[in-house]
């Protein structure tokens, strides 16, 4: 919820981040680790924001009034949960092969494959291996037996540092007379985390709701029939249905009229017509390179918000 919740500096260990006595702890020993939280909250948040724009959950933790999306597991409390995770794996993981973290450092090289004698790893991989560990540690990713609903959001957290694993790809750089790279150095690299994020809402559209037997599915009281004993993670679970969010879309940009019939769940929508200049008709000074002169033009847009 702090991730998501306006960012306010605070006085404690991590910062940019009131945490738990644990998470505190682990900011005072692990230097570096507060200003990699504070990367993973601004990947979290902007790539959230940016997968789901246009949809009427567009990342706010409101639903209606004070509630929040973290009194219940919805299908929105379960991708929070796994975005979250995967931003502070990739952002430690980045943060170890930039020097900017004391207790890691670039991931060990592969051993090199004898079949492939013009090909070696180097240069500097990021430590997914480090990234995953901090991120288990300060989400505190432990099994909870007798806690069917942690146990459910450990498990989504899961998913989120298995989609980042799936992000890794090999880089590399070619040596070699006029560029003949008869000799590659490679190395292992995380993929853009926008990426990520649009796995992730790809598995959010497809989460699985796990239907209560006595449907109780707050925190205090939850269902008791969650028990995931799969290693592999690669689906969201929740328990609730989720809210219609209505109540978050007043004035809300909608893309077309037919996203706004959605988006702006019946109350209809306003037009603004935008007036932009644009620079247009480009060409050579003279007809000669290389300087070039443009004219601007009028450039009108209709845009829609909700009601």
């Amino acid at each position: 919820m702090a991730v998501f919740s306006p960012m306010v500096k605070s006085p404690g260990p991590c910062k940019f981040l009131s945490g738990t006595r644990k998470q505190n702890h682990q900011c005072r020993r692990d230097i570096g680790l507060p200003e990699a939280i504070k990367e993973a909250r601004r990947l979290a948040v902007t790539h959230c924001e940016e997968q789901f724009r246009y949809d009427r959950w567009n990342c706010s933790i409101e639903t209606r009034g004070k509630r929040n999306i973290f009194k219940k597991v919805y299908r929105e409390t379960a991708f929070v949960h796994a975005l979250t995770a995967a931003a502070i794996t990739h952002a430690v993981a980045r943060a170890c092969a930039e020097g900017k973290m004391t207790k890691c450092q670039c991931a060990s090289e592969r051993k090199p494959d004898p079949a492939r004698l013009a090909f070696r790893w180097g240069g500097c991989s990021d430590n997914l291996k480090h990234g995953k560990r901090v991120a288990r540690n300060f989400l505190e990713l432990q099994p909870k037996n007798g806690d069917p609903v942690a146990e459910m959001l450990r498990h989504d957290s899961e998913v989120g540092i298995s989609a980042i694993t799936s992000a890794m790809t090999d880089r590399c750089k070619c040596h070699g007379v006029s560029g003949s790279c008869s000799m590659k150095t490679c190395w292992r690299r995380l993929g853009d985390f926008n990426t990520t994020a649009a796995l992730l809402r790809t598995k959010y559209h497809l989460a699985i709701r796990k239907i209560p037997v006595n449907n109780k599915t707050s925190r205090r009281s939850a269902p008791r029939d969650f028990r995931p004993r799969e290693t592999i993670y690669d689906q969201l679970y929740y328990f609730e249905t989720s809210p219609t969010f209505c109540s978050v879309t007043r004035g809300r940009r909608c893309l077309h009229p037919d996203n706004c019939a959605t988006l702006c769940c019946g109350r209809g929508y306003t037009t603004k017509v935008i007036k932009t200049l644009e620079k247009c008709r480009c060409r050579f000074t003279n007809g000669r390179c290389c300087q070039v002169v443009c004219d601007y033009c009028e450039k009108y847009e209709d845009r829609y918000y909700c009601k």
